[in-house]
């Protein structure tokens, strides 16, 4: 049975998210969650918070409750769950989230769900097309449509946090609809199939949810190595 490691930049398990995927990757997958925030003080974590104008990154804690956390803090606690699981004897590593991170160091392959997505959008969107991003902190989408100016130069951002009630998300679909995009993406690995349903009440275009397109890809990999 392969083994997928799987590193959060909140803290693990993700009950929110590893379940659907889990059920999109197959049962004959083993799945190891890590966290890079585990088994934090309150102190410990109230150090992780962004100063001035570092990037921010949204994540979820294993009380369910989200925390805004620095990147720049946050890559070298990846890079150590990401050497634990390697201790651990993973066939595969991904990180679970869709920020962007240096290369690191690591003996099997290592997903950046960021670069998944993001390669996905420019093979079906075309320069001329208008792509609207949802993102979880309204801080993040300067930057997010920065990275995506690449792939056109008309992206539309709207901050709708995965971890807040259905009438929030709602009123985000809204706004959305009004910016009148031709493609939608749920950029963050906290958006799962149940955020589409609810806002494509108000938004019927194609969409892509970042969790189900890194879980399909996943499922590709790891295929030929379920036969052994």
């Amino acid at each position: 049975m392969p083994r997928l490691g799987v590193v959060t930049v909140g803290q693990a398990p993700r009950s929110d998210i590893t379940p659907h995927m889990a059920s999109m990757i197959g049962e004959s997958v083993e799945l190891l969650e890590a966290g890079a925030l585990d088994n934090m003080t309150k102190a410990e974590l109230a150090a992780m918070a962004p100063v001035d104008d570092e990037v921010r990154l949204a994540t979820r804690l294993a009380d369910g409750s989200q925390i805004v956390i620095s990147h720049n803090k946050t890559v070298p606690l990846v890079q150590k769950r990401i050497a634990e699981l390697n201790q651990k004897g993973v066939d595969l590593i991904l990180i679970m989230c869709t920020g962007h991170f240096p290369t690191f160091e690591s003996k099997v392959l290592v997903l950046e769900a960021q670069k998944i997505v993001d390669h996905a959008l420019e093979a079906v969107l075309g320069p001329e097309r208008t792509l609207g991003v949802f993102v979880p902190l309204a801080e993040q989408a300067k930057g997010i449509a920065a990275n995506l100016k690449h792939i056109t130069p008309n992206v539309v951002t709207v901050s709708a946090s995965p971890y807040q009630d259905v009438e929030g998300l709602n009123r985000a679909a809204v706004e959305m609809a009004n910016l009148k995009p031709d493609l939608v993406v749920l950029h963050c690995m906290g958006y799962r199939e149940e955020h589409r349903r609810i806002m494509s009440r108000a938004l019927n275009i194609p969409s892509m949810v970042a969790n189900s397109m890194v879980a399909r890809t996943i499922r590709e990999l790891l295929t030929g190595m379920e036969a052994e």
